[in-house]
């Protein structure tokens, strides 16, 4: 409708070009023009785009293409904060509704479309956590602030969190249940959680895969999950839900009878060891040809994969590690070339997005801990920089050499601060390694976090993505002292 509306106003103007015609922004229009009303609605030219075909399978790379541009010109300094604060639940609601006519449709794209729709999620999303913080205006905190177990059950006490969405015909006010086979993927708000979300092409959003076993009897509600230093396990599902998330995203397969048959052979395995006081390893190498060790998207891969006799091998597409640098894709265990990561099942077109859920309170923390770890990963390849050997770091490996020494172990672990109870196959470079991250992004977060504080103090908004990035490479420009002794050029 609003295309023919458009098209008719053009032949009504005698003197006007219409060789083409748009609902969405105009590219290249002043930035006071670029407001919160473009972005929604460039969220009901998605919905229009997709209910009318014009993105199909042919379609889909240009169409895709213009709309990553759109999202690109619509720069989050630029959307004006009168219009967030009076429309933001508006335009959250028509954004979730565009995600999901786009996620209706990955059933016909070929490979290279579904790769182009996870760049376009990534900017979506950005536009919706950058307006939800605006319109809500909870108080930013850092996550070290929040005693997660504490907290009220997110999804689960919806009273005491902001609206979330739910999928197509479910009703936003029931108490939402979950499936047998469940896949949740979810953000953490660690140094850990930012290098995984920011160490594929393209980022994401998104660092964990949780797979959801609901027992058909009992209808009790667990987890099967993988921790590094831990291996795989079962939990509450509230205790899952508190597990220090910022957001959660649940998918659900379109097979109920193989979702479930995949949740029931790993919740079963796992309880079998449980018996003999065995576990699945965490598999520190992401040897997906081997299943005797499990990482948290191996759980998940491996039961489909089992369930289905080898027909369903997720994801549909994988991301890509494109870090030039071994030695330092070495010491966090991943290696260069196509790798499945969490963000990767929300473009899976076996599954329908059910529920997505944001904690909006730590929503600048995990943006300025993203900035972190992504200008930290761009330095490490466009300016050769390297993770230096550190005291601290020295006395982590040290320290983590004496586990097989259960008095000095049990003492020396509360110094260092490394859990008592991680399993002993814990690399000593995993161990050094997330040491040496703590200490940079020590340095680096007080940094961003002023100049994002410095920023809304004087423009009543937060910095963007770019912004924040912006900021971090002036600071690194200044060459500063500390942050050379453990992080700088080889």
């Amino acid at each position: 409708m609003l295309r023919t509306l458009s098209l008719l106003f053009c032949l009504l103007l005698i003197n006007s070009s219409c060789s083409s015609f748009s609902s969405r922004p105009t590219r290249g229009v002043s930035s006071s023009v670029q407001s919160g009303l473009d972005l929604l609605a460039e969220s009901k030219s998605i919905i229009e785009l997709v209910a009318t075909r014009e993105i199909n399978g042919e379609s889909c790379e240009r169409e895709l293409g213009n709309l990553i541009a759109d999202y690109q010109l619509l720069t989050p300094q630029n959307l004006e904060l009168a219009i967030m604060k009076a429309d933001g639940q508006k335009i959250l609601d028509a954004s979730f509704e565009a995600r999901l006519a786009l996620h209706s449709i990955l059933g016909i794209l070929p490979v290279e479309c579904k790769s182009k729709l996870k760049e376009l999620n990534l900017l979506i999303r950005a536009s919706e956590d950058y307006v939800g913080v605006h319109f809500y205006q909870d108080e930013q905190i850092p996550s070290e602030s929040i005693k997660f177990p504490e907290q009220p059950v997110p999804v689960y006490e919806m009273s005491t969190y902001h609206p979330y969405h739910v999928g197509i015909g479910m009703d936003p006010k029931a108490k939402f249940e979950f499936k047998n086979g469940d896949i949740m993927i979810t953000k953490g708000v660690s140094f850990i959680s930012s290098t995984i979300s920011e160490i594929a092409h393209p980022r994401s959003l998104f660092s964990h895969i949780v797979f959801v076993h609901v027992d058909n009897e009992t209808k009790k509600v667990e987890t099967i999950e993988s921790y590094v230093g831990k291996g795989v396990g079962i939990y509450n599902i509230e205790d899952a839900l508190k597990n220090e998330n910022s957001r959660i995203v649940v998918l659900r397969s379109k097979d109920s009878e193989l979702a479930a048959r995949a949740a029931d052979y790993m919740y079963n395995k796992v309880v079998e060891l449980k018996k003999k006081n065995k576990v699945i390893p965490y598999d520190y190498e992401l040897n997906f040809t081997d299943n005797s060790k499990l990482s948290c998207e191996e759980v998940a891969y491996d039961s489909y994969k089992f369930a289905s006799e080898g027909k369903i091998i997720l994801p549909e597409v994988m991301s890509k590690i494109t870090m030039k640098d071994a030695g330092f894709l070495k010491r966090i265990g991943i290696k260069k070339g196509m790798m499945m990561i969490p963000t990767d099942m929300e473009t899976d077109s076996r599954f329908d997005i059910v529920l997505d859920w944001t904690d909006y309170r730590l929503m600048r923390n995990s943006w300025r801990k993203d900035a972190v770890l992504g200008e930290m990963f761009r330095w490490i390849d466009e300016h050769d920089y390297q993770i230096h050997e550190n005291l601290t770091s020295i006395a982590a490996k040290a320290i983590w050499s004496t586990r097989y020494i259960p008095g000095l172990w049990g003492m020396l672990s509360k110094i260092s601060g490394i859990p008592k109870d991680f399993t002993k196959d814990v690399p000593s470079l995993t161990i050094s390694t997330m040491a040496s991250l703590k200490i940079i992004g020590g340095i680096l977060l007080p940094e961003v976090t002023k100049a994002d504080q410095e920023y809304y103090a004087k423009n009543g908004k937060w910095m963007s993505t770019e912004m924040l990035r912006d900021s971090l490479e002036k600071f690194r420009e200044s060459e500063p002292k500390n942050l050379m002794k453990v992080f700088s050029e080889k």
